[in-house]
């Protein structure tokens, strides 16, 4: 075999062996698997008034379970016990709660893109929330700012919440659509757009 020859042959060979590594290379890196999106908030400059006393926090709920209790969902009446109202809320703690994503304010921004890596499942609620450092009941701290509900023109705050009236009828007190249910598929970039109107904090906090 010539010089020539052998220098052809072996530079084959490396490429091959070069292409070899590089497929293992690319197999052996991880896809994400992650939810993003556009979050447009209506009375930001509410929200101006409010940055000391809390955060804007994006969460994401695990599939909705009464037993266990998880996600965020539909209780029925009296499930909590005898004369106690259902409605639809979070029963559980969010998926990312330990490690929230957190928005900060901008004066004049309106809107906010997000990105979360998640493991692959079904989850029953992206929400954004403001949780107010100075409120310490558990069922008052978060006030929900808005939901995704496959509805990224219209702000729905997710919540279905009764009280007691008269005669013993159950009276909601908020009504708004439940978050919508998604799934979540290994490798995938899910789209989840929503808005969200920072006012509700005067509502929820009065």
């Amino acid at each position: 075999m010539t010089s020539k020859k052998l220098f052809l042959t072996m530079a084959a060979a490396a490429l091959a062996l070069a292409a070899v590594f590089s497929s293992c290379n690319e197999d052996d890196e991880p896809t994400k698997t992650t939810v993003f999106g556009t979050i447009t908030i209506d009375n930001t400059d509410t929200w101006a008034t409010w940055v000391d006393s809390g955060e804007v926090q994006l969460t994401l709920f695990p599939e909705f379970s009464l037993d266990p209790l998880a996600g965020w969902g539909e209780v029925p009446d009296n499930f909590f016990g005898p004369g106690v109202p259902g409605g639809t809320y979070a029963v559980g703690a969010p998926y990312n709660s330990q490690n929230p994503l957190i928005l900060e304010y901008e004066a004049g921004k309106t809107q906010y893109d997000f990105e979360i890596e998640v493991d692959p499942g079904t989850y029953s609620a992206l929400a954004l929330g403001f949780r107010h450092d100075f409120v310490n009941d558990p069922t008052l701290k978060s006030a929900t700012l808005g939901v995704y509900w496959d509805n990224p023109n219209e702000v729905s705050h997710g919540i279905v919440i009764k009280v007691p009236g008269p005669g013993g009828a159950l009276i909601p007190i908020f009504n708004y659509a439940p978050p919508a249910t998604f799934e979540v598929k290994a490798g995938e970039q899910k789209e989840l757009n929503f808005k969200a109107d920072f006012g509700f904090v005067n509502v929820w906090y009065q």
